[in-house]
């Protein structure tokens, strides 16, 4: 099979690798889309070091596919099952492992980062995180499932928003325009700020009015224009920009809630007088519990959003040296591995 390995310094390289075979409460399932997710291009400009020391672990962390075959023990799943894989990986024992939030586990891991991904044509994964895809869910949806979206969910729903109380989103990439859509299906405001063209425009074409070009006009200002000088009820940070992180506190409400959802700056500068003063709550998002997978099918059934429209753009796992060069550009939607 082929499957996708990092270099280092911006270098990807497609090798054969023998196809894998399930042990003990392992399934192995068949690609049918593998995302590229914004975490995945901070390895993509790691170094050669970094590279090296994964001695060619396959990349990816966002699949979706038919389960091919399961190993002994596996249970609960059958060949042929339609599955989107949840990600983040732990000892499965401790309490946040049994909870489903193995992003806490004291040996948290994650497929594409301490053992291999899905930018291949097969991947091996336990049972446990073979989560089911309905029928009417495209497996590009799927693949967003197993992070993009559900990190947006679950940032979303951190925020508390009401109906007709406005959110602010800076950044929109995939998972920031995920959370500005939603935010907006259920009858917030949305406010979407961004530096790209590319990204400004697929967020237009798909159904957010209210945007801010952070190139041209002073963000804060215009969100507190655009909210009669009250600020933004709700901010959700998913840009990783240094500059964005300190801007929420000026940008938000008396009250608000400000949520650090995207992974970039080391460090959150936030003015202490504006946190006290506006007795701001500020929350980070360490992407999402299991069961927000279940909460986030059930919200998109009851709130539909072009998931799908998000997709611009496909290719086959031998084109992953391009995939990632054009991802890395800005100029995508959500940027997907395809097969069949």
């Amino acid at each position: 099979m082929k499957g996708a390995v990092y270099l280092g310094e911006c270098e990807i390289e497609v090798r054969e690798f023998p196809k894998p075979e399930p042990g003990p409460g392992e399934v192995l399932v068949e690609m049918r889309s593998a995302g590229l997710c914004g975490s995945d291009l901070h390895k993509y400009h790691s170094d050669r070091v970094w590279a090296e020391e994964r001695h060619g672990m396959i990349a990816g962390h966002e699949p979706a596919g038919i389960v091919a075959e399961l190993g002994t023990g596996a249970t609960g799943l059958s060949v042929g099952d339609r599955v989107s894989v949840y990600h983040s990986l732990g000892c499965g024992h401790c309490a946040y492992c049994l909870s489903g939030e193995p992003v806490f586990c004291a040996e948290e891991g994650a497929f594409g980062r301490t053992r291999d991904g899905c930018h291949a044509d097969f991947m091996l994964a336990p049972a446990r995180h073979c989560l089911p895809l309905p029928e009417d869910f495209s497996f590009d949806v799927g693949a967003a499932l197993a992070c993009t979206t559900c990190t947006a969910f679950a940032a979303v729903h951190k925020l508390r928003a009401r109906a007709a109380e406005s959110v602010a989103v800076f950044g929109l990439g995939p998972v920031g325009l995920t959370t500005l859509l939603m935010a907006q299906v259920i009858g917030c405001r949305g406010i979407g700020v961004e530096v790209n063209a590319y990204r400004l425009d697929l967020a237009r074409r798909l159904g957010c009015d209210v945007l801010v070009n952070a190139q041209d006009a002073d963000a804060v200002e215009t969100i507190m224009d655009l909210t009669d000088g009250r600020g933004a009820d709700g901010i959700l940070e998913c840009s990783g920009s240094a500059a964005a992180r300190t801007q929420t506190a000026e940008a938000a409400a008396k009250r608000g809630h400000i949520v650090i959802v995207g992974a970039g700056a080391r460090e959150v500068t936030v003015e202490e007088r504006k946190i006290l003063s506006k007795e701001l709550t500020i929350q980070g998002n360490a992407v999402f519990p299991m069961r927000a997978y279940f909460e986030a099918i059930e919200f998109l059934r009851s709130h539909p959003l072009p998931l799908d429209d998000m997709v611009t753009h496909r290719f086959a796992i031998e084109q992953a040296p391009e995939a990632f060069a054009l991802f890395d550009t800005g100029n995508t939607g959500k940027v997907v591995f395809a097969w069949q």
